[in-house]
């Protein structure tokens, strides 16, 4: 009788547990969404202007702060380096957002700028990949966006290009709510980009 009881219990707990909303923190595969599986035909370069425009226009409403001018300039460096590392630019825009709300000088427990990049544990190859030496240098927002492009394109490819074990990766360690906040940017920058 007791099982019966305890079951029964665990049953109506997980019903209500799912009523308010815990299904949202078992985040979805990133690449079977609706949005990512559309951009894969947006990324032409006959595109790449209205991207842009997306991810300026969704940095300015993260920050309301930033500059048309840094934001356009941001946005032009995420186009470049994903490009050249062939990841998705709204991928990496999304991520910068999670990671530094935009913010270039932002430091967090080592983390260092607009894509958070770790110093202690990234330091050692970069000084010896990039041309950047300090710290100082890392915050630079080219330097930045460069360097974590770079981090994330490697993540995704030593995951056997899954987007969402990539983005394990990159932060450091598999957290659902860390990839939904992710996908959400990741949406809102393609809302954007499908109105324009």
């Amino acid at each position: 009788m007791r099982i019966r009881f305890f079951s029964g219990l665990c049953f109506v707990m997980f019903l209500v547990l799912l009523s308010f909303g815990v299904r949202q923190a078992i985040a979805a595969p990133f690449s079977s969404s609706r949005e990512f599986k559309a951009m894969q035909s947006g990324r032409s370069p006959r595109d790449q202007r209205k991207r842009m425009q997306a991810i300026e226009s969704f940095f300015r409403r993260t920050n309301p702060s930033l500059s048309t001018t840094n934001a356009s300039r941001y946005a032009g460096l995420i186009e470049k380096y994903a490009q050249h590392y062939k990841v998705d630019p709204f991928l990496v825009a999304a991520i910068l957002v999670k990671e530094s709300t935009v913010k270039p000088n932002a430091v967090s427990k080592g983390n260092y700028g607009l894509m958070q990049v770790n110093w202690k544990a990234n330091g050692p190859w970069i000084r010896k990949t990039f041309p950047v030496r300090t710290t100082a240098q890392l915050l630079e927002p080219e330097n930045n966006i460069r360097i974590g492009t770079h981090i994330l394109a490697s993540n995704i490819q030593r995951a056997g290009g899954d987007i969402d074990k990539g983005l394990d990766r990159y932060r450091g360690r598999s957290l659902s709510s860390y990839r939904n906040s992710v996908m959400r940017n990741y949406s809102s920058i393609y809302s954007i980009f499908s109105r324009l």
